[in-house]
């Protein structure tokens, strides 16, 4: 049994394995207040509550894009499994080829989304990562990693609003009712938000198509992406659990014999 977690801005995702296959997958708040202590407690509650025994986890990986709560949570886990997490960093096994000027500022967890578009073999690929920030990761027809792009998240973009407007309300993460024009503030907000982040997504994608010269293969993953999905008019396939896949797949290439 693996356990691979994927440090986020906003939540650590926690996925239990049996071989290749993911048995679950839940989620707790990232907060770097945290003591190593409480993540055990935490992650501890999670697994209980999915019945797992924690002597049975045989490994342990994650990534990171929160440095200030890794040593935290690797803490944690060793605390709770007598395993120190294998943390995705250079120097590991990957299979990846990477053509970028510092391949190794690239973030771990996009790292482990090359690393399943790889596996997958579906090239050329765009993997779309629809967290706190929205990424994109793309490999050429030869599964070579060329290069990537950020953007401000669905989230970060509506807290952005509530904060530069004095006069606009917080508003939830919903298709607002009478479709793109809203008809009131809230209507309004919720409809720039979420069609805008989905024309945002088609356009990056047809940018793209056009510089590799072909249209590629995409995934979309991350914690928004599933709703997003039927707002994006370009062919996707959505796999939320993508970035645990590729930690898993790092994991098995990092095992000696």
């Amino acid at each position: 049994m693996l356990i691979a977690l994927d440090i986020g801005n906003s939540h650590v995702r926690i996925g239990v394995a049996y071989g290749d296959e993911i048995q679950f997958v839940a989620s707790i708040a990232t907060d770097e207040r945290m003591t190593k202590e409480q993540y055990a407690c935490q992650i501890r509650e999670v697994l209980q509550l999915y019945n797992v025994n924690t002597s049975k986890i045989k490994g342990a990986v994650l990534c990171s894009v929160v440095p200030a709560v890794t040593t935290a949570v690797q803490q944690a886990i060793n605390m709770l499994t007598g395993i120190m997490p294998l943390n995705v960093a250079s120097g590991l096994k990957t299979g990846l080829k990477i053509k970028m000027d510092q391949p190794r500022a690239l973030g771990s967890d996009l790292v482990a989304n090359a690393v399943f578009a790889l596996k997958n073999k579906n090239l050329p690929c765009i993997v779309v990562d629809m967290g706190t920030v929205t990424t994109f990761t793309v490999l050429d027809e030869n599964g070579t990693l060329i290069g990537t792009a950020i953007a401000s998240g669905v989230k970060s973009s509506m807290d952005t609003l509530r904060h530069v407007g004095a006069q606009l309300p917080a508003i939830r993460m919903e298709v607002p009712k009478n479709g793109i024009l809203g008809r009131n503030t809230v209507d309004a907000m919720k409809s720039g938000t979420i069609f805008g982040a989905a024309a945002m997504v088609d356009g990056m994608i047809d940018r793209i198509s056009d510089e590799l010269g072909q249209k590629p293969y995409v995934l979309l993953c991350g914690g928004t992406g599933e709703f997003l999905a039927p707002y994006i008019k370009n062919d996707i396939v959505c796999d939320p659990n993508v970035t645990l896949k590729g930690l898993i797949d790092i994991w098995n290439k990092n095992q000696k014999g």
